[in-house]
């Protein structure tokens, strides 16, 4: 898979920008806060469909109305066309081939890999970004994962509220909320599970490939529902509807749904060490770095097309060896947008095209 075309009409600081990147490698430079980044967020939108900062309407440039990217991906040997716009009330719109998506992200055929700097904090910040690497970079690749969650977070929304206003209302009307919750909660953690469990082998492979022998990584899901052995959807929604009537009047009394997939987390071991606790900085970002690898080698597990890279000005937070190693793998067939204000010549030796951002437009030089 890889970009052939994109036009970006009043999307952040960008009127209309109209760009055909090279198959291969796509330097981006320029000074800061001029819109690099922005590039990237155009076609993170065109491939899935959502932002990766703020909220959707944040794209839309300040004076305008509304959004838009058209994209000519080639994707299963035939050119695919997205068209992705959103307007300055919410509304969405995807279309692919001139066909109307009718849902609020992409399907999981579109890869796109994003690496920024913020993902370092992965492992050692709060368990609320591990969970989001699950949910936004692992869900994609499984079609019903992101629909699955979107139904537990509303019903988790309404049972919360209920839970606050508290009384008998909430006696009378929780039952109700109880059934659904368990239901999709069940669902998130049956593909969570399947998931990680894919890729796992991924990421030990790749994180020996970075460090070189001698440091075993490991990973755990730590699930608030004492869950058994099964990963069926099945079995689980048992194990947390047993959890929950356990759970129950703690809830009332704490005003808020304490188990289920929201609050879990994902631990990561080296040599049987918490990395969180014992991990040295290399370690950290060596462990991000096997995770976008492995996130990368099983969308073409699953598909048998390669991603598209995006690397936000990541360069400078890795040393000379894991630099080197990001470039042996995207060197060949994987497309690659790297932002940055500095480090081309590291470069120098691939095919590609490099772009200058002046904060109005973007020009191959």
């Amino acid at each position: 898979m890889y970009l052939k075309e994109v036009r970006i009409n009043d999307f952040r600081n960008y009127n209309n920008l109209r760009v055909q990147p090279h198959r291969e490698l796509n330097f981006i430079t320029g000074p800061n806060a001029r819109g690099k980044t922005n590039f990237l967020e155009s076609i993170f939108f065109a491939g899935l469909g959502r932002t990766f900062r703020g909220h959707d309407r944040d794209i839309i440039k300040w004076d305008a109305n509304r959004a838009s990217v058209q994209a000519f991906f080639y994707l299963a040997d035939c050119t695919v066309e997205v068209k992705a716009e959103i307007a300055s009330e919410g509304k969405k719109k995807i279309l692919i081939n001139g066909a109307d998506n009718g849902r609020q992200d992409m399907p999981g055929c579109f890869g796109i890999v994003l690496f920024k700097p913020d993902d370092l904090q992965i492992i050692k910040g709060s368990p609320g970004l591990r969970r989001d690497f699950i949910d936004n970079d692992l869900g994609v690749i499984e079609p019903m994962y992101r629909n699955t969650l979107n139904k537990y977070r509303r019903v988790l929304a309404h049972r919360n509220n209920l839970l606050r206003v508290g009384g008998d209302m909430c006696g009378e009307n929780i039952e109700i909320w109880n059934e659904q919750l368990y239901l999709y909660g069940a669902q998130v953690l049956s593909l969570r599970i399947r998931l990680l469990k894919k890729i796992y082998p991924l990421v030990k492979k790749a994180y020996s490939e970075i460090s070189g022998a001698g440091e075993e990584l490991g990973m755990r899901y730590l699930s608030t529902v004492k869950l058994s052995n099964s990963a069926d959807a099945e079995q689980i929604t048992k194990d947390f509807t047993a959890e929950g009537k356990a759970r129950e009047r703690e809830e009332l009394y704490k005003k808020q749904t304490i188990i289920g997939p929201h609050r879990d987390d994902l631990v990561f071991y080296l040599n049987g060490k918490d990395v969180r606790q014992f991990g040295s900085q290399g370690q950290i970002r060596s462990v991000v770095l096997a995770l976008k690898t492995a996130q990368m080698r099983l969308f073409y597990q699953d598909t048998g097309e390669e991603p598209i890279l995006l690397l936000d000005d990541v360069l400078m937070e890795l040393d000379e060896a894991r630099q080197h190693y990001l470039m042996d793998m995207i060197s060949g067939q994987i497309q690659t947008f790297i932002t940055s204000s500095t480090g081309k010549e590291k470069f120098s030796g691939l095919q590609g095209k490099i772009y200058l951002v002046d904060g109005f437009g973007m020009k191959e030089v």
